[in-house]
């Protein structure tokens, strides 16, 4: 089913924002804010799969197949185009609708897709007070992985194509992550010693037991032969293409090791 961002607007909406202004305009007839209402709903439908296609991540989130190979972007170059693209989306809306013309549910919608601009901007100046090796939970070196263990579906070999193809990108955003953190760090904002500890012992782990030594599987080694083996069994795969398959996959996760060791130090 096509992504729409009414449903997402709405539910921002409902946190966000309270449709009584809204409400106060001076009413219209309802074939114009209906006509004016479908013509809104259209333009950010395109909007937001526009963003999606900038989102690889929100793509397969959304059951999408998209840029499944690739994860995103998370330079600073690139935020600040988003937010570059965020804004010319909202000059673009003002200048096709009148909000006085839409229903009060149209105006909210109208509204949100500013207000979101408006936050992403917020947000992107503070960009450097969030490094993105900070914590156990919310830093990038567990957050990849997480990824492709809980989210990144393998229904078919597509997919398991593109699981392979996100664990050699993975070295790739380490070292974006690194960079900015060395540069929140010059900026005087570093992580409290024992978030720097957790994020030591949860890199070394990932890079820990098979295929990297003795011991259990490591996490990703463990995931992908699993979602392989699903594969295999539902008559998807045939067993020497998977075995193939995860040879790639076993290499890619070799490579992660070099990575994981500049995260640590």
């Amino acid at each position: 089913m096509k992504p729409t961002i009414t449903a997402s607007l709405l539910a921002v909406a409902i946190g966000l924002l309270a449709p009584t202004a809204a409400m106060a305009q001076a009413p219209v007839t309802p074939a114009t804010a209906i006509s004016e209402d479908a013509r809104l709903i259209a333009f950010l439908d395109a909007e937001f799969a526009t963003w999606v296609k900038q989102q690889p991540q929100l793509a397969t989130r959304l059951g999408l197949k998209d840029g499944g190979d690739k994860w995103n972007d998370i330079s600073d170059a690139t935020a600040d185009a988003e937010v570059a693209w965020r804004q010319d989306s909202v000059k673009r809306m003002q200048a096709q609708f009148d909000r006085a013309k839409l229903s009060p549910q149209g105006q909210v919608n109208f509204d949100i897709w500013a207000l979101e601009a408006d936050r992403a901007a917020l947000s992107n100046t503070d960009r450097k007070y969030r490094p993105p090796l900070y914590s156990r939970l919310y830093s990038v070196h567990s957050q990849l992985p997480d990824f492709l263990v809980n989210t990144h579906g393998v229904a078919d070999v597509a997919d398991l194509k593109n699981y392979i193809a996100r664990l050699r990108g993975i070295p790739a955003v380490l070292d974006v992550a690194i960079a900015r953190t060395k540069a929140s760090e010059t900026a005087g904002i570093r992580a409290p010693k024992f978030q720097v500890e957790t994020v030591i012992s949860g890199s070394e782990k990932l890079i820990s037991g098979a295929p990297y030594g003795t011991g259990p599987d490591a996490a990703l080694w463990a995931d992908v032969k699993a979602k392989t083996a699903a594969l295999v069994k539902s008559g998807k795969l045939p067993q020497a293409e998977a075995d193939a398959l995860l040879a790639e996959a076993r290499s890619a996760i070799l490579d992660l090791k070099p990575a994981y060791e500049r995260v640590i130090a």
